[in-house]
């Protein structure tokens, strides 16, 4: 089993040894270890897949906001004994046969939330499958955090054959208090007001600001789902990727191409240059995230505020300058 540590069973003291050396004077290094946080884990893949037909009425009754009224029993049925969803099961019981070895790291995840949101209601987890959706690999909806173990394997799993490497490097287990962290900022972050692409890259910022805040010993490239080279590639050529926003005059157009080539999923970002294959994708989000760090270490401005605040008042208070 491919595995971080630091993620899996850690306490907050732990992690903040492991860090301590390139997290100085953090901001959003707080203190969350008095904060109550109890936490169920439901295993509802275990409960339905590869169970028998004849149980599906036990189990709907057991977990009612598992099953839309619109989907007919004979869909669950199939699914319960589907050769591919049981072959996956095979693959997914060998690497979680038990969820306690990750509580820890989901529960810091929940603490730093309550820290900065009092009001927030720690959600139960309940476990299933995407059947192999890739890009619902967690979801938070109110009392409830579904959490895909089919997406989170180890990125060598055989059940990721056929799977681009840039989408299957972030399917490891690591990668599971990342998605949690990221389908509560997507809950509290509502879409820019504005269509132009500098609103859209601030829009991607303020939600991995909220991951910074808490995942704060977190590396960045973890955060954002780049490997070490494509993190060191946006570092050094920050001041080349935005000097090019600039001068192709792209801040403020609202090109629907733009978030292909910039904001969306994918392998590299699209500047149309040898450079290409180099960079990593979305780098857009990249540069929102550091204008919303800029905008936030020279502004004395809550989270709260931060996120209802709209994204051409956080540039302009961003005095944003690019790494060089």
């Amino acid at each position: 089993m491919k595995f971080i540590g630091k993620y899996l069973v850690f306490s907050s003291l732990v992690i903040a040894l492991l860090f301590s050396g390139c997290q100085e004077n953090n901001p959003l290094d707080v203190d969350v270890a008095k904060i109550p946080v109890k936490l169920k884990i439901i295993r509802f893949d275990l409960d339905f897949y590869g169970q028998p037909p004849s149980k599906l009425p036990e189990i709907k009754q057991k977990y009612p906001y598992m099953f839309p009224s619109r989907v007919p029993d004979s869909i669950w049925t199939k699914k319960m004994q589907d050769s591919l969803l049981l072959d996956l099961k095979t693959q997914v019981d060998s690497v979680y046969p038990d969820m306690k070895p990750y509580k820890p790291a989901f529960i810091d995840v929940y603490k730093h939330v309550k820290y900065y949101f009092p009001e927030f209601k720690v959600p139960k987890i309940v476990t299933l499958y995407s059947d192999w959706n890739y890009m619902r690999k967690a979801i938070y909806v109110d009392s409830l955090q579904l959490l895909t173990l089919d997406n989170f394997l180890g990125t060598d799993n055989r059940i990721y054959r056929g799977i681009p490497q840039y989408i299957k490097q972030n399917m490891n287990p690591e990668n599971i208090p990342v998605a949690i962290a990221e389908s509560i900022a997507e809950t509290q972050v509502s879409p820019p007001k504005s269509k132009s692409f500098l609103a859209k890259m601030i829009n991607y910022g303020k939600k991995l600001y909220l991951m910074d805040a808490y995942m704060p010993y977190a590396p960045d490239s973890l955060k954002i789902g780049y490997t070490a080279p494509k993190m060191q590639w946006a570092r050094e050529n920050e001041e080349g990727v935005w000097q090019y926003f600039v001068d192709k005059e792209l801040l403020y157009s609202t090109l629907p191409n733009l978030d292909l080539r910039f904001l969306n999923l994918a392998p590299y970002s699209k500047f149309y240059s040898e450079q290409d294959m180099h960079s990593p994708g979305y780098i857009g989000r990249y540069i929102g995230w550091r204008i919303v760090r800029s905008f936030m270490k020279k502004n004395k401005v809550s989270l709260q505020k931060m996120i209802q605040m709209p994204e051409e008042e956080i540039f302009k208070k961003s005095k944003y300058k690019p790494r060089k």
